[in-house]
């Protein structure tokens, strides 16, 4: 009788340890023991395991899932436009896993810190590369052109 509890209480107890980690999952403790709080977790580890097999045996239908939430680009001014080389350039970097199309901010300001244009040029970027863009001044914005900026995020159009 003595072993019988002992093994009881030993089952309780993991029972309990396992009832702790499904708990932080939102399941209950309540009913079916512990080979059914077991049995939920393998079932779900192997659908879990047929659904990456079988994505990656697909053309990618569950990867794309996963890359759903894709994140903006970052952009590094490389330099602004002047009267001898009138285009403003950045390098526009995509941290994603895949190709992206990025818009970029720049703005043109006068001496007195005026705003004087904002252009949006589009680039598309290979997935984890970098990819240059170029805006062209007008003569008659270089008149006034003291500096220019890119925002530091390219914004994900796709």
């Amino acid at each position: 009788m003595a072993t019988v509890v002992l093994a009881l209480t030993g089952f309780s107890s993991g029972h309990k340890s396992s009832g702790r980690h499904k708990s932080s999952h939102g399941d209950s403790d309540s009913g079916g023991g512990c080979s059914s709080s077991s049995q939920d977790h393998d079932s779900y580890s192997s659908s879990d395991h047929d659904s990456y097999s079988t994505g990656a045996g697909s053309s990618g239908g569950s990867s794309s899932s996963r890359t759903k939430v894709l994140r903006d680009g970052s952009v590094r001014l490389v330099s602004c436009a002047t009267k001898t080389d009138p285009y403003s350039t950045a390098e526009v970097t995509n941290p994603n896993s895949r190709e992206g199309t990025f818009k970029v901010s720049f703005s043109f300001d006068d001496e007195s810190g005026h705003l004087l244009s904002v252009e949006y040029p589009k680039v598309t970027v290979p997935a984890k590369g970098t990819e240059t863009v170029r805006v062209k001044a007008s003569a008659a914005l270089l008149k006034h052109l003291d500096h220019c900026q890119a925002e530091p995020e390219a914004d994900l159009v796709n």
